[in-house]
């Protein structure tokens, strides 16, 4: 078991060194590119969006490798066998979707539709659905019955939308994600699926800062496909126990989407197109962008990290709230 270990991390670390250093070769291989726009993009050059590859990489030599070496632990992992192969073709499915919308920009009700379909077939047959929904705050727990699929393919679709809107400056939705994963871990995460998919990150976060690729969204929806999955799955476990512990940590991205719903469909704008409005943009330090980065990851992780000292999650979730409402209002009227 200890060699199996030890091997996996052998070939997960020099397939990781090779996508680094040599990223300019194989880069050239793949056309797929975000070019600079002025209507909602800050770049000023043509950049890869490669940033999902890695991370598939190393997800599927993860189960690839267990499935064949150690089926029990993996079946462990996941809770079931079954839901070890949807997970795959779930992760893959919207990978591949990511690629298809940084190739050709499919249009925001399109992609949309897909996302759908495919995170509806992936719930049918995991069955890993939200059943109940446990407050802190309230005295009994609230059963979705029925209505449990349609609420979890909701979360998921809301929350993949939120995360998506997070990529616009460089190190953020990455550094986002390792935050994130850091959280699932101290919750019982899988330690080595968790390490294998922070250390992809990391790589990318470096090639990020260097300006040479962005993760696209087929990186932004297959975390956010991923966190979602993983969220669900150990809420169900009962391995986070309240729900509002996860609001607490996916807030400012809920925030962000309902703020951008209203403001657009009052604007009369398309709600699904994307825009300069975003909080990265209304923070925007021109001299100094990672500045920037600093502090809207300070509103990110501020509110968990909050809630591990003082328990009141509600008090929490209402401050932060009129905290993130006031400080758009004071950066757009700066």
């Amino acid at each position: 078991m200890i060699n199996n270990y030890f091997l996996f991390i052998f070939i997960i670390i020099i397939i990781n060194i090779f996508f680094f250093f040599k990223f300019n070769f194989y880069s050239k291989l793949f056309t797929i590119e975000d070019k600079p726009s002025h209507e909602r993009k800050l770049h000023k050059k043509n950049t890869k969006v490669l940033g999902g590859t890695i991370i598939i990489i190393n997800i599927l030599l993860y189960i690839l490798y267990f499935f064949i070496f150690n089926k029990s632990y993996l079946i462990d992992v996941f809770n079931g066998q079954n839901k070890i192969l949807f997970f795959a073709i779930g992760a893959m499915s919207i990978y591949i979707l990511g690629l298809i919308d940084d190739k050709y920009d499919l249009p925001a009700l399109n992609k949309l539709l897909l996302l759908i379909l495919i995170i509806s077939t992936s719930l049918f047959f995991n069955k890993s659905l939200i059943k109940e929904i446990n407050l802190s705050f309230l005295d009994s727990k609230i059963n979705l019955g029925q209505l449990s699929f349609f609420f979890t393919l909701f979360a998921y679709i809301v929350f993949m939308n939120a995360f998506n809107m997070l990529d616009g400056i460089n190190l953020q939705a990455g550094m986002y994600s390792c935050f994130i994963l850091i959280v699932l871990i101290l919750f019982g995460m899988d330690l080595l699926l968790g390490l294998i998919i922070i250390f992809s990150i990391l790589v990318f976060l470096k090639l990020n800062y260097q300006n040479k690729i962005f993760l696209g969204d087929n990186g932004t929806l297959l975390l956010s496909y991923i966190f979602s999955y993983l969220f669900i799955d150990m809420y169900n476990q009962q391995k986070i126990i309240y729900s509002d512990t996860i609001l607490l940590i996916l807030i400012i991205p809920g925030l962000e989407i309902i703020r951008l719903t209203f403001e657009r469909f009052k604007a009369n704008k398309n709600i699904l197109k994307p825009d300069r409005n975003h909080i990265h943009h209304i923070i925007s330090f021109k001299k100094n962008t990672y500045l920037g980065v600093f502090l809207i990851h300070l509103i990110l992780i501020f509110p968990f990290l909050l809630s591990t000292i003082y328990t009141n999650n509600l008090s929490i979730i209402i401050c932060t709230t009129i905290f993130y409402f006031l400080l758009v209002f004071l950066f757009k009227n700066k």
